[in-house]
């Protein structure tokens, strides 16, 4: 058996994962390898973040030699999920951290599942008992959490620091701390030593998870309380009710805090008779909590299919489900003892956990090709009707999957408006947004378009980056040129339509900072429904006259005052 890794191995750890930061961090600011291949990058993000931190925070115990065998195993099988993450991203337009989410707080929740199990085992003992890896496992939320609050503290002085200096224009610091070649090393530096600190305290965090199970014992009567309550006041109501409001997330709230008290609070229920016996009520109703959960999710998805969200919901159901259904079981066998039997039932439920886990960033149990394949196969077979089909979320949401079955229905589909929508999707969410490809989606001659002035069009190209809100399943943009004032220019109506509502804007020449230029502003209502149609139809035919507003301007100094509409 090793001896803890010394501070100094430690901080040569940290530094060393700062500085591989940094290359990842600056390959795409600067677009060099790895930062131009989203899978190489993911790949190489997987292991920089995963090795260095689980060998840090794996540090409060001492570690085996099997212990690096199994790291590096897994450093290699993480590394894989990011390179099959990465590849399914589409890094044209939308951030990559925003297409690959949930992806780092997956392999946050397995990274904390997996260092209790490969700091405890052993080829002797490759499957330790429940109690050494809950032991284990608290200790190792202790430690972190004391790293998180040191690392925050650090960084909240800095806060402080610079923003003291930005109080008397000197921003020397706030531009210091901004530099990744600082910040970096600043954060894993800050864990590392938060993690030294707290494993060298062994008896402050004993006595700190003495305190979590007390605050445990405490709080599981009242959840269960609520919980008994809460299942007569549903008696009494609509389902629809509390499906419409959120009520499902709640449940797996309530569920998981009285799975973790229930955990917690071991002690107590081998001591006190009444208390058991209390809790064992409440424990028998928890599948029906469930059932109920999982009935509303069964009618969404039925209503609308799978998405990721909904996927993610059914994995969090089911584990739910067989938690709460093994303590019944254990509760019906061993009646008087089952209190003593959680550990059967908590361990298996672990380790599938973390596989499904792993396996949801795999091909084996892709969320986004499922939710891909749920999405189209509703459309064509005419369960989802095309004005409620939605491209851009398998673009956005769906990443290289979405992309291609969105192709492949563009050349499938027969209804005008949905192929159009699916246009604009494929454009504005693959293609750099430019005055090109905005232009290209506008309905308008290509006389009209190639007549546009050229500031004009900077102006259009400046105002879609800023309004990306618009374009959201946008069914046609048209761009109309109209006379609203006395000047010899014309004015240009733009006219953002969705099945929805219709929204317009006016593109002028109007002076900005002491210079003539285009700028735009934007009519005062939405339309929305039938009355949308109507106007989009009126505006297309020329069915429209311009009247002269009924008050004029008041004018004070340089500062114009005008009449809106009244209270």
């Amino acid at each position: 058996m090793e001896n803890l890794l010394s501070a100094r191995q430690l901080l040569l750890v940290a530094l060393l994962q700062s500085f591989l930061l940094i290359i990842l961090h600056q390959s795409v600011e600067f677009e060099f390898w790895p930062g131009l291949s989203p899978h190489w990058l993911f790949a190489a993000y997987s292991l920089v973040v995963f090795l260095p931190s689980t060998l840090i925070y794996s540090s409060f115990t001492q570690l085996k030699r099997a212990f690096y065998t199994q790291l590096g195993m897994y450093a290699l099988l993480f590394t894989l999920c990011g390179y099959y993450i990465g590849s399914q991203l589409l890094p044209e337009r939308a951030p990559l951290p925003s297409q690959a989410w949930p992806y780092p707080f997956i392999i946050f929740l397995a990274s904390v599942l997996l260092v209790p199990w490969i700091t405890q085992n052993a080829k002797e003992n490759w499957l330790p008992d429940y109690d050494t890896l809950s032991r284990a496992m608290g200790r190792f939320l202790l430690v972190f959490a004391a790293a998180q609050l040191f690392t925050l503290s650090v960084l909240m002085l800095l806060m402080l620091w610079a923003g003291l200096f930005e109080v008397i224009e000197i921003s020397f610091f706030t531009e210091l701390f901004s530099e990744p070649w600082f910040y970096y090393p600043a954060i894993t530096l800050s864990q590392a030593i938060g993690v030294i600190q707290a494993r060298s305290r062994s008896n402050l965090a004993s006595q700190l998870f003495a305190i979590c199970r007390n605050f445990a014992t405490l709080l599981l009567p009242v959840l269960v309380a609520v919980a008994l309550l809460f299942i007569i006041a549903v008696s009494f109501s609509e389902l629809e009710t509390l499906w419409k409001n959120g009520g499902s997330a709640l449940i797996f709230v309530l569920v998981g805090a009285i799975v973790l008290c229930l955990n917690l609070a071991q002690d107590t229920l081998a001591q006190r008779l009444w208390y058991r016996r209390f809790i064992a009520l409440g424990l028998v109703l928890l599948p029906c909590y469930l059932a109920l959960s999982g009935w509303g999710l069964q009618l969404r998805i039925e209503q609308y299919g799978l998405s990721l969200a909904r996927l993610w919901a059914v994995l969090i159901a089911l584990i739910s489900m067989a938690i709460c259904l093994g303590y019944v079981w254990q509760l019906i066998a061993h009646k008087a003892n089952w209190h003593t039997r959680l550990s059967t039932v908590n361990r298996p439920v672990t380790l599938s956990l973390f596989a499904l886990l792993i396996a949801t960033q795999t091909p084996l149990l892709d969320f986004r090709g499922l939710s891909v394949a749920s999405q189209v196969e509703r459309l064509t077979t005419g369960i989802t009707q095309p004005g409620d089909f939605d491209p851009r979320y398998l673009v956005n949401e769906l990443g290289k999957q979405g992309l291609q079955a969105l192709e492949a229905l563009q050349q499938e589909v027969s209804d005008e408006q949905l192929k159009r929508r699916i246009d604009t999707a494929l454009a504005l969410e693959t293609q750099p947004l430019t005055s090109q490809t905005l232009l290209a989606l506008i309905d308008m001659s290509e006389d009209d378009k190639r007549a546009l002035p050229q500031a004009l069009q900077s102006a259009l190209e400046n105002f879609a980056e800023h309004n990306t809100h618009l374009f959201d399943d946008a069914t046609e943009l048209l761009l109309k040129p109209i006379q609203l004032d006395n000047t010899p220019e014309p004015e240009y109506l733009f006219v953002a339509s969705t099945q929805q509502r219709v929204e317009l804007r006016v593109f002028y020449l109007g002076v900005i900072d002491g210079k003539l230029g285009w700028q735009s502003g934007y009519m005062e209502q939405k339309v929305y429904d039938r009355q949308s149609q109507d106007l989009l139809d009126a505006l297309r035919s020329d069915n429209f006259e311009l009247t002269e507003p009924r008050f004029k301007e008041l004018k004070v100094g340089g500062q114009r005052y005008q009449l809106n509409s009244p209270f």
